[in-house]
């Protein structure tokens, strides 16, 4: 469908991960950010607008669908994908004509969260040279990189045709390490420096706009999925509590020129689930509403005009479904706010913005109201739910990138009986707890298994049933070579909480290296029989058979991998070389050119390649592969004897006896076994 003039505007969004509501020009000094200080003065801002949740996943769902969490699904790491029953702003979009494009910085918002939904492209491909910070699975694309992937499908969009692009930057998440300048500028406060790293980066798209003369006339939005807290209130990071360093969001609106918006400060409270109505509102599309977007359209107040006061809600499951602490919901409504917990909390916002003072029993008649209010609004957003949690849980391996990111995250809630329910820790009680749990879990990432575990023991005499601190002593206990300890950890976390299926693929690690290969495959066939959705399962799998030497079965299972995930390249790589194993040389041949088209600079698959068609005959292909094998790995024992011995067949002793010679300096042993071949 063609868009109306009124909504051919190109629509902008950007969202600064762990970015807080004070750390810009427009609410604090603390950090210079001229780019977006411009943007707001083009344009207007909300002084307070909450996120629904302070963790990046389900906050960008409810940022990309104006619903609450109880609806799309996303509630924290545990959940399904988003619901397919709930609007999508970019499938608005694009069935209203526009060209939708999201690039995302990090490997948290993969598009298996279904945060895809709508989009023509979604950038969420990962290389190697994206490994930024101190921790090797914080995988992430800097703001400067993501921009010019940005910028380059600018560049490709002819000029008139209206677009929808959302913008995702990782920078200001743990951890803190802006590049040059930004860093010595921001020596003390490195958090400051990755805000105005951002803020610079910023400017080069919105200079883009400029150049291709849109910028007058595009809706531009930014925001952050939540905030950081800095160790105020004694929390490290973001997630596990709501308080406003967390849950406060920058949000600021630019308008197409004909609104005729500049600088306006808005105080309304607003919400994440406003954003996308909001949008659909400025373009004349009402759509969203009558789709089922929860969020209020705040055009009104944009235009400065009064609006009725709304509270704004959230929550965190986190503490609930990961540790087995009670899960926090909070009530902004006016001034105060209210965080339920097993102690509750009741906070005066314009006398105590740092919430150091609890009024709640205090002001206990206020406290009640609103404790009335919340429950209200928590019956009213589940007896609406989705139907998500139907849906299978993130896969494990997505969770493992999350844990590398800092987050104690499973893909299984842990099991919490019904008689234990109202006697759930306090989270903020458990803090002392969680930050070392963090600690622990920063130290593994950075390649210090041992400090993590003796840190994770440490934690675990105190609190045996913590399932994730057991199961994180089985993984760091593996990387410290020590299977036994690793197995006996595993199997305590496995009691904690069996529906986490990481453990088994550890215990079937821990086994494989104790020698009980039997035992390990039993682990893995029932671990991929519950959960077929798990590739690193069938992957181990397929190495275990191929180790017990049989390599047809191995075959089968990386088929199957396939059958799934068709570009997954490793298993394709997997695949050919168990099938020459086999002897089916010319089914492995086809996999092999599949993948070194995808990727020819692969040592392994050359020479397997070679073996393939040295076996059928084809001697000289077969050179030609064991040559480009050894001019990607001249040190290749193993090809470079597979060389030899094509070069003998094809009746050319010579170059045969000179190909084999180095291997007698560089692969003694195998000299040996086999010189008396090219002796003359």
């Amino acid at each position: 469908m063609p868009p109306s003039a009124e909504s051919a505007a190109p629509v902008v969004l950007i969202t600064v991960d762990t970015w807080r509501a004070d750390y810009w020009g427009k609410a604090s000094d603390r950090v210079p950010t001229p780019v977006l200080d411009a943007l707001a003065e083009d344009g207007a801002w909300f002084e307070s607008a909450y996120c629904q949740v302070p963790l990046t996943p389900p906050s960008h769902a409810s940022i990309l669908t104006g619903t609450y969490p109880s609806s799309h699904g996303v509630r924290d790491f545990t959940s399904g994908p988003l619901s397919p029953e709930v609007p999508a702003l970019a499938a608005i979009l694009r069935n209203n004509g526009y060209q939708t494009a999201a690039f995302v910085s990090a490997l948290v918002l993969d598009s298996v969260w279904g945060l895809d939904r709508g989009f023509d492209l979604y950038a969420d491909d990962f290389a190697p040279e994206h490994a930024h910070g101190t921790s090797p699975g914080n995988v992430q694309r800097t703001a400067e990189e993501t921009t010019d992937e940005v910028l380059r499908w600018l560049d490709g969009q002819p000029r008139g045709k209206p677009y929808f692009l959302w913008v995702h930057y990782f920078d200001p998440h743990h951890d803190y390490s802006p590049p040059e300048p930004f860093r010595s500028r921001h020596a003390s406060d490195p958090y400051a420096g990755e805000v105005a790293y951002v803020d610079a980066q910023i400017g080069r798209l919105i200079s883009a706009l400029k150049q291709r003369d849109e910028y007058a006339d595009s809706l531009i939005a930014v925001t952050s999925d939540h905030g950081e807290s800095l160790g105020e209130h004694g929390e490290p990071n973001h997630g596990l509590l709501l308080y406003e360093t967390t849950t406060r969001i920058p949000l600021i609106f630019k308008l197409p020129s004909r609104y005729q918006v500049k600088g306006r400060k808005v105080e309304s409270v607003v919400e994440s689930v406003d954003i996308a109505p909001t949008v659909l509102q400025a373009l004349r599309l009402p759509q969203g509403v009558q789709q089922g977007m929860e969020g209020r359209g705040r055009l009104s107040a944009l235009l400065g005009k009064d609006e009725r006061r709304t509270p704004a809600y959230a929550e965190t499951l986190y503490p609930l479904n990961t540790f087995g602490w009670a899960p926090l919901y909070a009530l902004r409504e006016g001034r105060y706010k209210l965080i339920e917990a097993p102690a509750p909390e009741l906070y005066d916002l314009e006398q105590d913005p740092g919430e150091t003072d609890n009024l709640f029993q205090q002001r206990s008649a206020l406290g009640k109201q609103l404790q009335s209010k919340l429950q209200s609004r928590l019956r009213t957003l589940e007896s609406g739910g989705s139907t998500a949690g139907d849906s299978p849980p993130v896969d494990p391996e997505t969770v493992e990138r999350l844990q590398a990111l800092g987050y104690a995250a499973v893909s299984s809630p842990v099991p919490v009986s019904a008689s234990a329910v109202g006697n759930l820790a306090d989270p903020k009680e458990m803090l002392p707890v969680y930050r070392r749990i963090v600690n622990a879990m920063d130290a593994a990432e950075a390649g210090r298994p041992q400090q993590a575990v003796e840190v994770f023991q440490e934690v675990a005499r105190e609190h045996p049933d913590l399932f994730i601190v057991q199961f994180s002593i089985g993984v760091n206990a593996l990387k410290l070579g020590r299977p036994q300890q690793a197995l006996e950890a595993l199997d305590k976390a496995r009691e904690l909480n069996p529906g986490y299926d990481s453990i088994d693929l550890n215990r079937s690690r821990a086994l494989a290296s104790l020698g009980r290969l039997e035992e390990a495959l039993d682990v893995l066939r029932g671990l991929v029989g519950r959960n077929p959705n798990f590739p690193a399962a069938r992957h181990q799998l397929g190495a275990l058979l191929r180790r017990q030497r049989q390599p047809a079965q191995a075959a089968e299972v990386y088929r199957e991998i396939l059958e799934r995930r068709p570009d997954d390249w490793l298993a394709v790589k997997l695949l050919a070389v168990n099938l020459t194993e086999a002897r089916q040389f010319d089914q492995a041949l086809e996999h092999f050119d599949r993948y070194l088209q995808a990727r020819p600079a692969d040592a392994l698959t050359a020479n397997y390649r070679g073996i393939a068609l040295d076996n059928s005959g084809r001697r000289e292909e077969a050179v030609k592969s064991y040559r480009q094998a050894l001019e990607l790995k001249p040190d290749y024992g193993q090809a470079r004897l597979n060389l030899s011995f094509a070069l003998l067949r094809l009746g050319r002793p010579e170059e045969a006896r000179e190909t084999f010679q180095p291997l007698c300096t560089t692969h003694v042993q195998l000299c040996r076994q086999y010189e008396e071949h090219f002796q003359q």
